[in-house]
Order: C-alpha cells, then structure tokens, then sequence
C-alpha cells in the first residue's frame, strides 16, 4: 500500500489504530488475547501495512510504526489463534496466512518473528510454549513499549 495525496485518510486511519492496539496490549501488559478486537478491519487489516509506503510530505504518518504495528497486529492474531485452537493451530486459516506472509519476507520490520516462528513447530506437540512466551514478550517491550516511551522523550513540553 501506498500513502499519498489520494488517500492521506487511510494513514491516519492506521496511524489511529496501531496506538490504540498499543494502547490495548500495554493496559493488559502484553500480548495475550483478543487485542485486536477494537481495531475495525477496513480500517486497519495488517496484511494491508506490511510494506506501506509513505510519501514524503507526511510526516505525521510514521511508516516504520505503521510496518511495526501491522506485524504486531498479525502476530496477536497469531497468539489469539494459537491459544484457542491448541491442538490445531497450525490448519487454522489465520496461522498459515502468518507463515505464508512471514516466508515472502514481508515482516521484517519486525525480525525477532523469524525465531518465533521457529517456536511454534512443525506439529502442535513441538510448540515451545517457554521461548514462545519469551519472544512474545520481547517483541512487546522492543515494540510496543519503545514506541511510547520515544513519543515521550521526543515531545517538547508547551509552555
């Protein structure tokens, strides 16, 4: 996706949901479930962001957050499919979109994906629930919790 002078709507759209999932995953202090329940998907489908381009008078839309915040988007989507399908997760639709989408190279914004993967198995028997746990929570604070508090370092107080 491109974000230009014909659609500028649709990265403040996204600009909008990708804070408010931040915001859903820090008050619940981390990825566990169903955050991206608040997030309406025509305005903001993470496959859509993957590779967003932001031409460059827009400097209120921030592509690198954008591409972030659409792996993490994926990936609580990954997380909400992995704990509710346990012993199937891996021939659940959501799961192999992830895998697909991750092996065409399309979530490097966010590499830590590429071991989380690693974790999840060839079967649902070989899932590393232990490592899973820990990726997660590193991609949180890498991510999630960086992104806030660069907002706050960068902000100048008004007077």
């Amino acid at each position: 996706m491109r974000i230009d002078a014909d659609n500028p709507y649709r990265g403040h759209d996204a600009m909008a949901s990708v804070l408010l999932l931040y915001y859903q995953i820090v008050m619940y202090g981390g990825i566990y479930n169903d955050e991206t329940v608040c997030i309406h998907p025509y305005r903001f489908n993470g496959f859509d962001f993957l590779d967003v381009d932001v031409d460059e008078g827009y400097a209120d839309i921030d592509e690198k957050l954008l591409r972030e915040g659409a792996c993490i988007y994926l990936l609580c989507d990954l997380n909400d499919s992995i704990s509710e399908y346990s012993d199937c997760y891996l021939s659940q639709g959501t799961t192999a979109k992830f895998i697909e989408v991750f092996k065409a190279g399309r979530m490097s914004a966010i590499p830590e994906i590429a071991e989380l993967i690693e974790t999840i198995g060839p079967t649902e028997a070989d899932i590393d629930s232990d490592r899973y746990c820990q990726l997660l929570d590193q991609i949180y604070q890498r991510y999630v919790l960086n992104t806030f508090q660069e907002l706050m370092q960068n902000s100048e107080p008004v007077d």
